[in-house]
Formats: structure tokens, C-alpha cells, sequence
């Protein structure tokens, strides 16, 4: 018999720290993700010693979790909310971070540091995961003005602080002047922006409507399509979390936020890529490190910087763009947590030498505290900000189409795509039987869902049987809590006496009409202009 050794062993070890780090320091309300650093650090070097140094597996991993978690930290950004408030979301951006940016530079200067370690410095305390916005959705906010501000100025703080990555890891260790690092990195964002925001949502949507039909694909599609960018990024010198994030953008308005894609991504994300990199995190956590004096020193410094710089934008917005305290508080729980970019750039300094171990230690104080800072600034905020009402959502955030045979005319799902589209939403197909219908299988379901997704659209089909077909439409919307329904013509020709709970589009071929929808004339013409058909109130 021998000691337990090899691959199995060290997967075990992982998944038994992914499964149980999370589930004992949950019971004992502290964040999962520091269960998950700490369990990495058991199993380390540093703890039991049950995973080497010299270890490369788990790292590689680790490092594909990283370019996953900024892809999902690009594809889950709600755009549509961003355009709608877009100009607060920039004000505000700029305002949190350049306080805590410059508060960071200041103190690598103080300590003494290059220039390129205290700008990294400042970029990743600048940066923030938006890990708080789950509890201020469920708790009803989502759509409120202050959220969708502070969601909005992400895009920006992370964008900002990732090429500031970009340019230090590029400019550092190298011996080519600065004018030419400056220009390779300037063709490299260019030609990474144009393959991420030209070719690689064109590639994608082809791939979507060609091979779409499995249920395989459009993730592998996506993988795909991050990794790309991310090697592509790598061959100019970029960071590749850089194109990683930069593909989720691209990536974002094909992926709807309740669509099976987006199911799909963060299960795997949740389950194994994202957890196991905060595990390869915590192999390099050292108590011993972090008990020195200089570490603690570091530590308080950069929570002092960080959070400091961040209650500073959140009392700006309140005094500048108009925001009540309470809005504003809400806007400081979402923007102090730090986990994605502050890891991502803590790692690579790390790597490239402009970090030390206690300077990384001391980031995972950090982390740990604006962890433990933010739900609480949450939950007490939000209780004060009254909720906006919940009919208020956009036109296009859930589409049914509703359809009484497998094969309909494939111009409907085209015209449910486009219409959700603006709106980054997901279109359900619904197969609709009389109670009188002879008995449906689960084939129909599959033939529906397929001709579904050879035309972009996403979502899961169902199907729903009723006294009538009008009558399923409204049980259709209700289940699905559409925010409009598409029905083939004849679906409501006996239509009298139903009042379904969401606006009906009929769907005649070369033309549409509105059936049941408050103020007729102005949804007609906005689902005009999304359709590119004549819609008759």
C-alpha cells in the first residue's frame, strides 16, 4: 500500500474543498469564497502539504477559471440597463475609480515601489466584482436607478483597470522602448476589438443558428470564443483575461441572462472553473506571512486606500449626481467587494515579480474584509430604498411564442429575436393543445425547440393544454411572466372574452397587429421599429 498520490488524488482534494469550504463557512455567515481560499491554503504547500509546490495541474486550472471568470464577469453585465443609464454609469465609473486608483498609486509611492507596481496597485483597488448584486436583486432592486448605475460603471472600472494591467505586465521585463510597447499594445487592443466586437458575434451567431440544435454547442461555441480571444490577446503582449473579458462583452447580447446558454455557463462556472481557481488562489496563502507586522501594515493600508476611495465615489454621487443616501449606500456595497480583476492583477503581479508574498497576502485580507463589508453595507441599505414596481420591465425581457404546431413559419422566431434583442432578452417557445388534442410526446418539444434555436432563439420549450388555444396563450404568459406574447394567426381567432396578461402580437406573415395592450398606438410603433414590419394597433 502507498500514500495516496496522482491526478485522482489531487482532483479529490479539489472537489472536496469545492464542496465543503463553501458549505461550512456559509453556516457560520462568512462568504463561501473564503472557505475556498482557505481550503485551498489546507491542502497547499503552506497547509498539509497534500498538494506540492511544484504542482502544475491545479495552477493550469486555476488559470483557465480565471480567463472563465472574467469571461462571465463580461457576459453577465446587464447592457441594456447600462444604455439606459449610461450617463450616470460613467460618471459615476470614473468616480470610483479614480479615488481609490489614486489612492492605491499613492501609497505604492509611499512605500517606496516602482511605478508600474503602485499604478497596478491602484488599478486593482480601483476594480470590483460585482458579488452583492445577487442579494440587491433578490431583495427587489434590480431595476432601480442607483443599481443599474452602479452595474453600468463596471464595464468601465474594469475595462479601465485591465489595460492598466495591460500596459504594466507588457512594459515590464521587457527591453523594447516604451514608444514600442506602446504602439504593439495599441495594434493589439485594436485588432483584439475587432475580433471580439466583429468577427466573434458574427462567428457565434452563425455557429448559434447552424449547430445550434444541440445542447452542446452553443457552450462549447462560447468556451471557445474566449479562449480565442484570450490567445489572441497573448500574442500582443495582453494579458489574456483582457480578451477573456472583452469576448463576454461581445458575446453578451447572444447570451440572454435567463436563456439555457446562460444557464449552462454559470453551472459550470459555479460548479468546477471559478471554484477552482480561488482554491489555486489559497495555495499561496501563508498564515505565517500574513501574522507579520509588515503584511497587517499592508493590509490596512490597502483597505484604508480601497474602501476608503470607494465611500468617497458613493458621498460624490450623492452629492454630485443626485442620489439619495440610502441609493448611495447601496452604490458603495456594490462597488467595494473585491474577488475577479483585484485576484486577476494581484496574480499576475505576482508572476511577473512586481509582488511579493506579503503583499498578496495581504490583497487576501483585503478581499476578506470588503467581503464581509459589503452584504452587511447591503442588506442595511437597501431596506431604505423603496422598490420600483414590478410590471415596470422591458418590452422585450420575455417573449413567448406561442404556436399550435412543430413546424411553424420560421419568420416568428426571427421576429421574436429581434424584437427581444435591445432589451438582452430571452424568447420561449410554447406549444399550445385543446384539451381535445390527441396526446403530445416529448418529440414535439424537441422538433419545436430546434427549429427555435435554428433562428437565435434560446430559450426552453414547454407546452401547455387548455380549454382552448387563446386560453393557453394566457396561461402560457402568465407561467413564462411574459412581457409579450406572439401568436400564429389563427391561434386567436376564437379568441373573444380572453384577456392575457401580456400584450398579443399576432403574427400574420407580411404583417403584424396588437392585440390587448394598453396604450395601443405607442407599443405598436415602438414593436415596429424593433420588428422591421408594419404592426397595426
Amino acid at each position: 500500500m502507498t500514500a495516496p498520490h496522482g491526478p485522482a488524488w489531487e482532483f479529490l482534494l479539489l472537489f472536496v474543498v469545492v464542496i465543503g469550504g463553501p458549505l461550512l463557512l456559509e453556516r457560520a455567515r462568512v462568504p463561501g469564497i473564503i472557505g475556498l481560499l482557505l481550503g485551498g491554503y489546507a491542502i497547499g504547500p503552506n497547509g498539509f502539504g497534500w498538494i506540492s509546490e511544484s504542482n502544475e495541474t491545479v495552477p493550469d486550472l486555476g488559470q483557465l477559471g480565471l480567463l472563465y471568470l472574467m469571461f462571465v464577469a463580461g457576459v453577465e453585465l446587464d447592457l441594456a440597463l447600462l444604455r439606459e443609464y449610461r450617463r450616470s454609469a460613467l460618471s459615476f465609473g470614473l468616480l470610483t475609480f479614480a479615488a481609490p486608483m489614486v489612492a492605491g498609486t499613492a501609497v505604492g509611492f509611499a512605500l517606496g515601489w516602482s511605478g508600474p507596481a503602485a499604478f497596478l496597485l491602484g488599478s486593482l483597488l480601483a476594480s470590483h466584482t460585482l458579488i452583492v448584486y445577487p442579494l440587491i436583486r433578490k431583495g427587489g432592486l434590480g431595476g432601480d436607478p442607483a443599481v443599474a448605475t452602479a452595474v453600468g460603471a463596471t464595464v468601465l472600472t474594469d475595462t479601465l483597470a485591465l489595460i492598466v494591467l495591460a500596459v504594466v505586465s507588457g512594459t515590464t521585463g521587457s527591453d523594447a522602448s516604451t514608444w514600442e510597447v506602446a504602439v504593439r499594445l495599441g495594434a493589439g487592443f485594436a485588432v483584439l476589438a475587432g475580433f471580439c466586437f466583429y468577427a466573434l458575434p458574427r462567428a457565434a451567431r452563425w455557429c448559434f443558428r447552424r449547430l445550434g440544435g444541440e445542447r452542446t454547442v452553443r457552450y462549447l461555441v462560447a468556451v471557445a470564443g474566449f479562449l480565442a480571444a484570450a490567445v489572441l490577446a497573448e500574442v500582443f503582449g495582453i494579458e489574456g483575461i483582457v480578451g477573456a473579458f472583452f469576448a463576454g462583452l461581445a458575446l453578451n447580447r447572444l447570451v440572454p441572462n435567463e436563456g439555457r446558454l446562460m444557464d449552462r455557463i454559470d453551472f459550470f462556472g459555479a460548479a468546477v472553473f471559478i471554484p477552482v481557481f480561488l482554491v489555486s488562489v489559497g495555495l499561496i496563502l501563508d498564515p505565517r506571512v500574513i501574522a507579520e507586522p509588515r503584511t497587517l501594515g499592508l493590509a490596512a493600508l490597502f483597505v484604508g486606500a480601497c474602501l476608503g476611495g470607494k465611500v468617497l465615489a458613493a458621498w460624490l454621487a450623492h452629492l454630485l449626481l443626485g442620489f439619495s443616501r440610502p441609493r448611495a449606500g447601496v452604490m458603495f456595497a456594490l462597488t467595494a467587494p473585491q474577488a475577479a480583476a483585484t485576484l486577476a492583477s494581484t496574480t499576475i503581479g505576482y508572476q511577473i515579480g512586481l509582488f511579493g508574498t506579503s503583499v498578496v497576502n495581504a490583497v487576501l485580507v483585503l478581499i476578506l474584509v470588503s467581503l464581509i463589508v459589503s452584504p452587511i453595507a447591503g442588506r442595511r441599505f437597501m431596506r431604505q430604498v423603496p422598490r420600483p414596481s414590478a410590471t415596470d420591465r422591458p418590452l422585450g425581457s420575455r417573449v413567448v411564442v406561442a404556436v399550435s404546431t412543430v413546424d411553424p413559419p420560421p419568420e416568428i422566431f426571427r421576429l421574436a429575436a429581434r424584437i427581444a434583442a435591445p432589451d438582452g432578452g430571452v424568447v420561449h417557445p410554447v406549444l399550445l393543445r385543446r384539451e381535445s388534442d390527441p396526446a403530445h410526446d416529448t418529440a414535439a418539444v424537441g422538433a419545436l425547440e430546434t427549429a427555435a434555436n435554428a433562428h437565435g432563439v434560446d430559450g426552453a420549450g414547454a407546452v401547455v393544454v387548455d380549454r382552448s388555444l387563446p386560453a393557453g396563450v394566457a396561461h402560457a404568459a402568465a407561467a413564462h411572466l411574459a412581457t409579450l406574447v406572439i401568436v400564429d394567426g389563427p391561434l386567436w381567432s376564437d379568441g373573444a372574452g380572453v384577456v392575457p396578461p401580456a400584450p398579443v402580437l399576432e403574427f400574420r406573415g407580411a404583417d403584424c397587429a396588437l392585440l390587448h395592450a394598453p396604450a395601443p398606438p405607442e407599443l405598436a410603433g415602438e414593436l415596429s421599429r424593433r420588428a422591421a414590419t408594419p404592426v397595426d394597433a
